[in-house]
């Protein structure tokens, strides 16, 4: 998705009645949302109704052979006969001098292609859900005699909700009797069946069927089988039907054996779309979700959600590989003011459910370690923040604190925290002035208009909690709405760091290579964990006044971020490289 965005242009829709009179319709043209082919979208507002659109914009300046026309017109007539739940809603086009504009409904969450770039790839539990749905679409569409002839990942949208969408039209055909054959050469070079290639005996319907399965294995394995870098040479591979399972990654069997099944070279051989859904991988002994929660956007399921269909949970932890794990929406697990020196610190973040489980059982043992001994004796700090993840491309930054204190940072602003074991949540907005202004609900009185973002605390609070049945801290019920639990004021992300600025005026700095730097201003110390993991607190100035280059080095980067961002230059909760620092 661009960032280019219009200049709240408005579009006006000429209707002209039977008796001659016209009404006039407006819209407010707002982001940028993609293009392909001779389209653009964008996000479109009726001024009269406030309902959103995806509209799809096409230069009547590219439309002017009569081929191109008479495409544009099949797209339209085929996709507004279709209304399913797992088709893009269909809502009505118009023209003016300059364009066609086709309103569709908007998808929020993007599509497939986006989910995977995300999260590199998927579980299986995660795939048969969306499978399911993709199937149900195909087989509504060939009901119609309508192929699609475009089936990929950037084709099958997300709602708000997280139905599959199917989108794009635009080389649809619709036949004119069951069983006809076309011969147009149209596709995704990754996902094109390979009697298409060939051209000589047409296609029918099983090319939904072929795309079907690349859809599936791009799932699971996180990209098309027969990607090359270049399309000659994925063609050839389509044609000699050439593709693996990767020996690094764990697929199960039954996956394995569906993909094989639907890829085959010969069109008869391919399994039915009611096959399909007999077939072993969708009967492995425990339930499938009819759709997902929104956290899995970003991050892997929970291990408290999977069990709510497989209570053993084993066969379902189908687990991402660490090779293809994204940083940025990692869980991970910060250890400031911990003492490592009966246990090994991790040389990397965990990237698999399990290892990320592994991870942070460890961590947390460590941490009450540390929390309960020597680091407020020694004048260390007595809360940091514990374990992240950053979802900023779509929402925010989810936390947990040492404290037990979960909490989101939104990318309005906005923030919540919910101490351990409370049942009373504190928002916190901006007033005036730059005034922070607090409110506190009870989770079962919460207002409607927080329904969202509450939803999304409890997403994140359930992907990083670690010890759920943990002895709430004694001191929940101290706060007040003029003094609210300490929480993540601030925070930025740059090329080396992550930075956290609490309510509470501590600054904690981790770094990519496992480092870290905490500031407390109360006791005025820093404390510092090593490559080593080995921690060390000194007062301010005495760790300035420090012959260690390392420490000073990320002393002197901790305050030029700090300089940065009080300076306004920057902002928080981006990704940004406000120095040429070394550390």
């Amino acid at each position: 998705m661009s960032n280019e965005l219009s200049n709240d242009v408005i579009i006006e829709e000429q209707i002209v009645k039977p008796n001659g009179d016209i009404i006039t319709r407006k819209y407010s043209k707002g982001r940028f949302l993609g293009k392909g082919g001779f389209a653009r979208c964008y996000e479109f507002t009726s001024l009269d109704t406030r309902k959103v659109y995806a509209a799809k914009i096409i230069a009547k300046s590219s439309i002017t052979k009569a081929r191109a026309k008479q495409k544009l017109m099949s797209e339209i007539k085929i996709h507004r006969s279709l209304k399913h739940p797992n088709i893009v809603g269909f809502e009505h086009f118009f023209e003016d001098a300059e364009n066609v504009y086709i309103l569709l409904e908007l998808c929020t969450n993007q599509t497939l292609n986006e989910l995977v770039k995300r999260r590199k790839r998927i579980y299986e539990l995660e795939a048969q859900c969306y499978m399911v749905q993709i199937v149900n679409c195909i087989k509504y569409m060939h009901s119609f005699r309508v192929i699609h002839r475009d089936l990929k990942l950037g084709n099958l949208f997300l709602s708000n909700k997280l139905e599959i969408k199917a989108g794009d039209f635009g080389l649809a055909t619709k036949l004119e009797f069951e069983g006809q054959k076309r011969r147009t050469i149209c596709g995704t070079p990754n996902y094109i069946a390979p009697e298409i290639l060939d051209g000589k005996q047409g296609h029918c319907n099983e090319v939904d069927i072929w795309s079907l399965g690349v859809v599936l294995y791009a799932l699971i394995v996180g990209k098309p089988p027969f990607e090359t870098n270049d399309v000659k040479s994925t063609y050839n591979r389509i044609r000699m039907n050439a593709y693996s399972f990767p020996d690094h990654l764990q697929i199960s069997e039954q996956a394995k054996s569906l993909i094989t099944r639907i890829l085959r070279t010969e069109p008869s051989m391919r399994p039915t779309l009611d096959e399909i859904m007999e077939h072993p991988f969708f009967h492995m002994g425990y339930s499938i979700p009819k759709l997902l929660p929104a956290s899995t956007l970003a991050v892997p399921p929970s291990e408290s959600y999977l069990r709510q269909f497989n209570p053993s949970v084993k066969g379902i932890l189908e687990k991402p590989s660490s090779e293809t794990a994204p940083v940025s929406l990692r869980a991970t697990s910060a250890k400031p003011g911990v003492s490592l020196a009966q246990t090994q610190r991790p040389n990397k973040l965990a990237t698999t459910h399990t290892e990320l489980k592994a991870e942070l059982k460890t961590s947390q043992g460590n941490t009450r370690s540390g929390a309960l001994g020597s680091p407020k004796s020694s004048g260390g700090p007595s809360l940091w923040v514990k374990k992240w993840v950053d979802y900023s491309s779509k929402y925010g930054l989810g936390y947990t604190l040492s404290n037990g204190s979960s909490g989101v940072f939104y990318n309005d602003s906005t923030k919540i925290i919910v101490p351990q074991g409370s049942r009373v949540f504190y928002y916190i907005e901006r007033g005036s002035e730059k005034q922070e202004i607090v409110k506190s609900y009870p989770f079962d009185s919460c207002p409607r208009g927080l329904y969202k973002k509450v939803t999304l605390l409890q997403h994140f609070k359930s992907y990083l909690e670690t010890d759920p049945e943990s002895t709430p801290s004694a001191e929940k019920d101290n706060y007040s709405i003029e003094k609210p639990p300490p929480y993540v004021k601030k925070w930025m992300r740059t090329k080396r760091a992550i930075l956290f600025r609490l309510s509470n005026k501590l600054v904690q700095v981790s770094f990519q290579d496992n480092t870290e730097v905490i500031l407390s201003s109360e006791h005025r110390v820093v404390t510092y964990v090593n490559k080593q993991g080995e921690r060390s607190t000194l007062t301010l100035s005495t760790a300035m006044e420090s012959t260690d280059s390392e420490l000073s080095k990320r002393l002197k980067y901790t305050k030029d971020i700090l300089t940065f961002m009080v300076s306004g230059q920057g902002h928080t909760g981006g990704t940004t490289s406000p120095t040429n620092s070394k550390r």
